[in-house]
């Protein structure tokens, strides 16, 4: 009981039949701090403890293992930090094999040695507990959110194209900073922002700028940091698919949560229930959700019905069932104010807007889209307001209240700027910028 009340640092996710259930988090040595997660056979359920390790400051290693369920002997894969040295299981498996994704095939050998796939690793849909570092990563495989405005190609593509070659460069830039950082003299950043050129197949210039927030680890994967801009070509105006709208909003999100104060989501419907099969994908849209925000500063405006429509769908096992999480205290914090006595709840509306907000201004996608999946067509637009128009349009119009003075609060970012020949750091000892879109 004890250390279950203990602080809890990762998240919990659930695919069935295999759970993920991240606990406890505590330090061991000088640099490495250990998640202790719960991982469930995908066979018989059986409960196997994880210590998942990381270096603070220092180079991580990604790869994973496959394990053996001491009670059925069933094998499965599970992806890791550190596989060799931070990380390890101390109940309810064994580790019989590992692999190191610096080693090209090394992973799919391992898999095939043990007559594993791609398909048997434990992997996760439901954020149930919030984590305090993002693992939400920027996905170029889905819709762009920027367009050229002179050629109309998508931008998000030659972005990253351009990011991952500078990868090397941009972590020994971000190491000199936690240095500083480790050692007393720079202060701790609220995140991380990356600017650069990008010249178009067109011959028109673009200003880009990403994101991510402040971490002691090194930059693994380009997607890691989020395209939070690209000056003038952001264009979300007409019909989409219900999948397209969902990319969208995903990275709209993203881009709030690195530039503005605050997160509105007013929906009444999040999935389906008209029968089983789209009752079960319930908890998965509601994830793509608080995958990609800050629950300390995002409030949802949603029907009753619909929160207890997910109640209703995540509660078939304890890993995911609202009031068992609540009561151990490993649910969402979004989750936590909704399932309160006092929750504020909005039954008589019909209106989807999604919204980043600061005090000068809130940026906003509109339009007919609730947070749905499918082929089916929507109409959405983005659109930008200056805060107090915003709330006479928007606020008074559903006659909710919103404490301004969550507004106020500052971000404090370390500027980097890739060039044609460096990567420079730059920054001010002690006053770093906030992040503003151009």
């Amino acid at each position: 009981m004890t250390a279950l009340r203990a602080r809890f640092g990762r998240f919990a996710t659930l695919v069935a039949p295999a759970i993920v259930l991240a606990t406890k988090r505590y330090s061991v040595g000088m640099n490495a701090t250990h998640d202790r997660h719960l991982v469930k056979c995908p066979r018989c359920q059986q409960p196997i403890h994880v210590s998942m390790g990381r270096f603070a400051g220092g180079f991580n290693d990604h790869g994973g293992w496959v394990l053996s369920c001491s009670k059925c002997g069933q094998k499965f894969a599970f992806r890791v930090k550190n596989p060799s040295d931070a990380s390890s299981v101390f109940a309810g498996a064994t580790v019989i094999a590992s692999w190191d994704d610096a080693t090209d095939g090394d992973e799919s050998r391992v898999l095939a040695d043990h007559g594993l796939s791609a398909g048997d690793f434990v992997a996760g849909t439901l954020l149930i507990v919030s984590s305090d570092q993002c693992d939400a990563l920027y996905d170029v495989t889905r819709r762009a959110l920027y367009i050229c405005p002179a050629c109309h190609t998508d931008i998000d593509v030659a972005a990253y194209t351009i990011l991952k070659t500078k990868l090397p460069a941009l972590n020994s830039s971000l190491y000199q900073y936690v240095n500083s950082h480790l050692a007393g003299q720079a202060p701790r950043p609220d995140g991380v922002s990356v600017r650069t050129d990008l010249s178009c197949a067109c011959g028109q210039k673009h200003r880009l700028r990403f994101y991510r927030e402040f971490s002691e680890e090194p930059i693994q994967s380009e997607g890691e940091l989020w395209l939070i801009d690209v000056g003038g070509a952001l264009d979300v105006d007409g019909i989409y698919s219900r999948d397209d709208c969902i990319a969208i909003l995903e990275k709209l999100l993203l881009r709030w949560r690195a530039t503005h104060s605050a997160v509105l989501l007013a929906t009444p419907f999040i999935g389906f229930d008209n029968n089983e099969e789209l009752r079960r994908k319930i908890p998965a849209l509601w994830n793509r959700v608080l995958n990609c925000v800050d629950p300390a500063k995002t409030l949802l405006i949603t029907r009753k019905k619909t929160f207890k429509l997910f109640k209703n769908a995540a509660s078939g096992d304890p890993a995911t069932n609202v009031d068992f999480l609540k009561g151990w205290g490993l649910l969402n914090p979004m989750l936590t104010r909704l399932d309160d006595k006092d929750a504020f709840f909005k039954q008589n509306f019909h209106a989807k807007f999604y919204c980043g907000m600061s005090t000068d201004r809130v940026e906003m996608l509109v339009g007919s889209f609730n947070i749905h999946e499918g082929r089916y067509a929507e109409n959405i637009q983005v659109r930008s307001y200056e805060y107090a128009e915003f709330v006479d349009r928007y606020i008074l119009g559903m006659e909710m209240l919103f404490n301004p003075a969550v507004l106020r609060k500052q971000r404090r970012t370390v500027e980097i700027e890739i060039g044609r020949k460096d990567v420079r750091l730059v920054h001010q000892q002690g006053s770093l910028n906030s992040p503003e879109l151009s």
